[in-house]
């Protein structure tokens, strides 16, 4: 998931840099959606259901390989975390001396795929759902970033299923996770898309 462009940090962009950037990264959905199938090699049914996201995290648990960091690479990844503001550096290296641990590069070129699966499981299943980004406010966590919406006026999600991934791989590394999290992840956007979690309130 390359672009054949320049990209910046995504809070740098200009709106034309990210409708550049959006317009792309959705024209290689097809792509990584068969480089998905081929990869996990038949193994998994993908045909978009809800249920297939339990086997289809399954098996992304299995092929992770978690390596211990050394002291250099605990250094490097200290020193790289300095660009974040204070209090994002803190937690992330109070988190990193608590388990320095890493996944391959190979895991997260992975993960950003089924990312991809992730969010188009849930356009399938509901139309409302779609593909977008925002330019505005610019204090938006998710600026300029491909993220899923609703087109209608009952139900409220703003979900970047890259950023998601993230989050569980966080959870890989202190080995606190289950092969039904991504399923119900799933179901939480659902309640969110419905208009559930509203009704509740």
């Amino acid at each position: 998931m390359t672009p054949p462009f320049n990209i910046k940090p995504f809070e740098e962009m200009n709106k034309k840099e990210a409708k550049q950037y959006f317009e792309w990264y959705v024209s290689q959905i097809p792509e990584r959606m068969a480089i998905l199938k081929q990869v996990s090699n038949g193994q998994i049914l993908l045909d978009y259901s809800k249920e297939s996201l339990i086997p289809l995290f399954t098996w992304f648990l299995s092929t992770i390989t978690i390596d211990q960091l050394s002291e250099e690479e605990i250094e490097a990844k200290l020193e790289d975390l300095l660009q974040y503001p204070d209090f994002a550096f803190e937690d992330a290296k109070e988190r990193l001396l608590a388990n320095p641990v890493e996944l391959k590069k190979e895991n997260y070129a992975l993960a950003m795929d089924i990312a991809i699966y992730y969010g188009e499981t849930l356009i399938k299943n509901y139309p409302q759902v779609h593909w977008t980004y925002l330019t505005k406010p610019k204090s938006h966590i998710y600026l300029n970033e491909p993220i899923l919406d609703v087109t209608d006026d009952i139900g409220f999600l703003k979900r970047n299923p890259n950023n998601l991934l993230m989050v569980l791989i966080e959870y890989i590394k202190e080995n606190d996770i289950q092969n039904t999290t991504l399923y119900e992840m799933f179901l939480m956007d659902v309640d969110s898309i419905l208009g559930k979690v509203l009704d509740d309130e």
